[in-house]
């Protein structure tokens, strides 16, 4: 087996870990605001992660406060270094197609 299959394993593997713990701790913290999911996306400049919610201004917070602390959180908890993780909040349009809103 070659090095770069065993890297490329190691590397979905700690998205899906990353994946998982982020979801865990988004909802946690934000379930009773909503919560119904997250998206991650990678840039070679930040990763941008979009929380979805079914009420998004308690999710953002009096003035964005919210969404920043969430931010410096997720950017301490995982070692994102400063200002390369961006945080943005998503309304669930469609509660039919989204479980988590539905059982909300």
């Amino acid at each position: 087996m070659s090095q770069s299959q065993v890297s490329k394993k190691r590397k979905f593997v700690a998205d899906g870990v990353f994946n998982a713990e982020l979801n865990e701790f988004l909802a946690r913290t934000l379930g009773e605001d909503g919560y119904a999911g997250v998206e991650v996306r990678v840039t070679p400049i930040r990763t941008e992660i979009i929380i979805r919610a079914t009420r998004t201004r308690e999710v953002l917070g009096e003035k964005g406060r919210r969404i920043r602390e969430l931010t410096a959180l997720v950017q301490k908890r995982f070692g994102f270094p400063e200002n390369s993780v961006e945080l943005f909040a998503e309304r669930v349009e469609n509660r039919a197609s989204c479980a988590m809103a539905q059982c909300e």
